[in-house]
């Protein structure tokens, strides 16, 4: 069992790389975890692939998970690099429990909105009843993920991110092993089609959650879990945890309400014009996952430091971060400029999708920079606990959009191609505010909501002045 990766001393790149590697790695693996879906599911034809695609889009709802994951990270990253175990165990236990409750409280909720969803977007019967049925099996299992992404927060905080990978890439081989034989009703299974996908997935997560509660069980030096505390949920240190969290989780969720938007614009367009928007932001999400990866690794480096009272060292891990994915969405870019029709038909077999999603694709490669500068500079935030700043600018951008592509795609008669070049104006916005903000620094002195809750007698805060 390796030690936890200590990212307030010794060189930093180091740190920095050791940490990096595998949540890229895992982040690679959560792409290829739903890639793997579509793959399969796609044999099924352009419907099932509409379904499947666009149901990726109220999957985000999911981004409510970042209430109990963002703020853990937050949290147990600077108890971690203050060296006060006691609170960071605190700190988890409680943040399993709220995954534990929005878990349960989307599963009960999603009976209600699914359906009118798809409605709402005005996707054809076939695709919305493929729909249905995927996204019913997948929200009846949210507690699973809601447990994963804490579980996973809480060991990369503290230093490790080997084994979250480990258990991300066993839960990506089960989920490949079970879709086919799911799906093709394959040797004793029954056919189950797209329904087949959903439990495949739905079962891995659940194996991986199992593994983290037996890490927990062994006392994983990377899992520092308070068991007393989790017979005592707090509510004043969970609302305080919520306040960290919220405005990422609604960052999320203003990312689905977009998307959601757009798929119901592509939609007047016919059914292939869906299947493209669901594809495209499958394989562009290759660079914004492997982003999302290394900021999530830069979270983790800046809240350390942070704690150890070393802002100055939190923010070269920022900038060094951002060179690095920079240079890797340059990369991405290129590369999708010049082969979209490989990158789709790895995906798709529709001739139509294929070259209606070409140039869409090509407009979408125009991006890639700058939305690896906003998955960093999103880490570098959530690690430091100022979790407004993003919040703020997501919000506009988010506002922009809506008429911004009613006027590019219908308006102007330019169609998907509007939608494409929408996104990849906003997205180059965003990246460079969210740059501009975190130079000025005043994220350096914020102090973490956490700091002024009420925790139980046997685990007391650390004092207002305290190094946090």
């Amino acid at each position: 069992m390796r030690t936890p990766v200590d990212a307030t001393r010794g060189p930093l790149l180091r740190a920095l790389v050791r940490l990096a590697i595998p949540v890229v790695a895992m982040q690679a693996c959560h792409t290829l975890f739903h890639l793997v879906n579509v793959m399969w599911v796609g044999r099924l034809g352009a419907s099932a692939t509409a379904a499947v695609t666009t149901s990726f889009f109220v999957i985000w709802i999911y981004a409510l998970a970042d209430l109990p994951g963002v703020a853990v990270a937050a949290t147990v990253s600077r108890h971690v690099g203050a060296r006060e175990p006691k609170e960071a165990g605190y700190a988890a236990a409680q943040a399993l429990w709220m995954a534990v409750v929005l878990g349960l409280l989307l599963t009960v909720l999603s009976h209600w909105f699914v359906r009118p969803l798809f409605v709402l977007l005005g996707a054809a019967p076939d695709v919305r009843e493929q729909a249905v049925t995927y996204l019913s099996i997948i929200f009846a299992g949210a507690v699973f993920y809601f447990l994963y992404v804490t579980f996973e927060a809480i060991l990369r905080a503290a230093g490790d991110t080997r084994t979250p990978f480990v258990i991300t890439a066993v839960m990506l081989a089960i989920n490949a092993v079970l879709d086919p034989f799911l799906i093709f009703g394959l040797g004793p299974f029954p056919r189950l089609g797209i329904a087949g996908a959903a439990i495949g997935s739905l079962v891995s997560q659940a194996v991986a959650v199992t593994w983290f509660v037996a890490l927990a069980l062994r006392r994983h030096p990377a899992l520092p879990l308070d068991f007393a505390a989790l017979r005592k949920p707090s509510l004043p240190y969970a609302l305080a945890m919520a306040r960290i969290g919220a405005p990422f989780a609604l960052i999320g969720l203003l990312y689905s309400a977009a998307y959601l938007y757009l798929a119901s614009l592509a939609a007047r367009f016919g059914t292939p014009a869906v299947a493209v928007l669901g594809v495209s932001n499958r394989i562009e999400s290759t660079v914004y996952l492997v982003g999302v990866g290394f900021g999530l690794a830069c979270e983790a480096v800046v809240g350390q430091n942070l704690g150890a009272g070393r802002p100055d060292r939190a923010e070269r891990a920022a900038w060094l971060s951002t060179g690095v994915m920079g240079t890797a969405g340059l990369v991405a870019t290129v590369a999708l400029f010049l082969w979209p029709e490989v990158f789709l038909a790895l995906f798709t077999s529709d001739a139509q999708v294929i070259a209606l999603g070409a140039p869409y694709l090509r407009i979408l490669a125009l991006n890639q920079v700058f939305t690896a500068i906003e998955m960093v500079m999103n880490g570098a935030f959530s690690g430091a606990g100022d979790t407004l700043p993003p919040m703020l600018i997501s919000i506009v951008i988010s506002i922009v959009r809506v008429p911004m592509a009613w006027w590019l795609a219908v308006d102007r008669g330019m169609g998907l191609i509007g939608i494409a070049w929408m996104i990849t104006v906003t997205c180059a916005a965003r990246g460079l505010l969210l740059a501009f903000w975190y130079r000025r620094g005043a994220w350096k002195t914020k102090a973490l909501a956490t700091q002024r809750a009420e925790a139980t007698p046997q685990h007391p805060l650390p004092a207002a002045d305290a190094p946090l």
